[in-house]
């Protein structure tokens, strides 16, 4: 009983502690592109999760699943990004307060710049389709070879890892790092939104 008061007090303690201005900032952002996002997740996987199915197994079934998983993840996120919200109101502002949410900021730019690498395919073909067995571009009666994309995806990996790693130790910076998170953010899962909606389309 008393371990567990503890941890309440430990817990409140915690959510009243300062909190730096640019922590602040960079939590009510962080907090805006999570309940931003779960929003948009929640309207791509509506028609999909109460599209009636046919067939007892069938395609149509397996999306429904999938999202209805999505929309629990969605759920999820957004009542995170709630939560955030409502703790950095409440916690004091100060200037030698935490910035912790800086770093989570950080993550976010990682994440979209993630996100975009993922969408870029590994492989594109001038013509015809690409083949993964033999690594090249089916176009009867003849092949061709592929142009790659593996080094623009790996560049893009970086620039999001060594971004958001340079955004984690700068919280003074944060002025600058909101408007590039939340491009990077957009981009990446704006992306992998809109493929989501297309396919749920079809």
């Amino acid at each position: 009983m008393l371990s567990t008061m503890v941890r309440f007090r430990s817990r409140a303690d915690a959510e009243l502690a300062e909190i730096s201005p640019e922590g602040a900032l960079a939590g009510r952002t962080v907090s805006l592109l999570l309940v931003g996002s779960a929003t948009a997740l929640i309207a791509v996987s509506w028609n999909e999760l109460w599209h009636r199915c046919g067939a007892a197994e069938s395609r149509c079934v397996e999306r429904a699943a999938g999202a209805g998983i999505l929309m629990i993840f969605s759920l999820l996120v957004l009542a995170g990004g709630i939560g955030i919200w409502r703790q950095v109101r409440r916690r004091p502002v100060d200037p030698d307060g935490s910035s912790r949410y800086v770093q989570a900021l950080g993550l976010l730019f990682a994440l979209g710049i993630a996100l975009v690498a993922a969408r870029i395919p590994a492989f594109t073909c001038a013509r015809g389709r690409f083949d993964d067995v033999l690594q090249l571009c089916m176009h009867p009666p003849t092949t061709s070879a592929p142009a790659s994309w593996l080094l623009v995806k790996r560049a893009i990996l970086v620039v999001g890892l060594v971004g958001g790693v340079a955004i984690a130790v700068k919280p003074r910076g944060v002025k600058l790092w909101i408007p590039a998170t939340v491009a990077a953010w957009i981009a990446g899962a704006g992306w992998s939104m809109a493929h989501a909606w297309v396919l749920s389309s079809d």
